[in-house]
């Protein structure tokens, strides 16, 4: 395997022109991400993660992004995993980019949000897992998907298929 050039990630980092990636939010990005028009924001992470790695507590979070006009989607998933019903997530995403711009964010915003985000070029745009994974690295070239969250992909991509045609 060939050696990669480390590239920082942006946050956000955007697939579409009104959905994007991150990862943990500080103050200052809620307050940019309202600026770019952001008005839903999915956080992937547990609870714990928000507290311990974003430094919120969690009324802290959700006050923040409300003060800001930003409904905030809690979808909890363990590090390592496919955020659970996928398919459903695809359409919290769908309803919510009706509103504005939505971010989906983790803790390092390279493997649960990238996952989430190829879901939905999957299902919304008809892309073969493999083609939509290369779309969100080319936006984040730091993605790091495990094979678990990839075989959700393939299987997300099998009940699609026929819709898709």
């Amino acid at each position: 395997m060939g050696l990669r050039k480390k590239t920082k990630m942006e946050c956000p980092y955007w697939v579409e022109p009104k959905l994007a990636g991150s990862c943990m939010p500080r103050q200052e990005d809620i307050e940019r991400w309202a600026s770019l028009g952001v008005k839903t924001v999915i956080s992937l992470t547990e609870s714990w993660e928000i507290e311990y790695y974003g430094r919120w507590s969690l009324p802290e979070f959700r006050k923040t992004l409300a003060e800001k006009g930003v409904k905030w989607i809690h979808w909890p998933t363990p590090d390592g995993y496919p955020p659970r019903d996928l398919d459903e997530l695809v359409e919290v995403i769908e309803t919510e980019i009706k509103r504005g711009s939505v971010v989906v964010h983790c803790v390092g915003g390279m493997g649960r949000t990238p996952t989430a985000l190829a879901a939905y070029l999957i299902v919304k745009r008809c892309m073969k897992a493999d083609d939509a994974i290369r779309s969100v690295e080319r936006v984040n070239p730091a993605i790091s998907i495990t094979d678990q969250q990839y075989y959700a992909l393939l299987e997300l991509e099998a009940t699609v298929r026929n819709v898709c045609k």
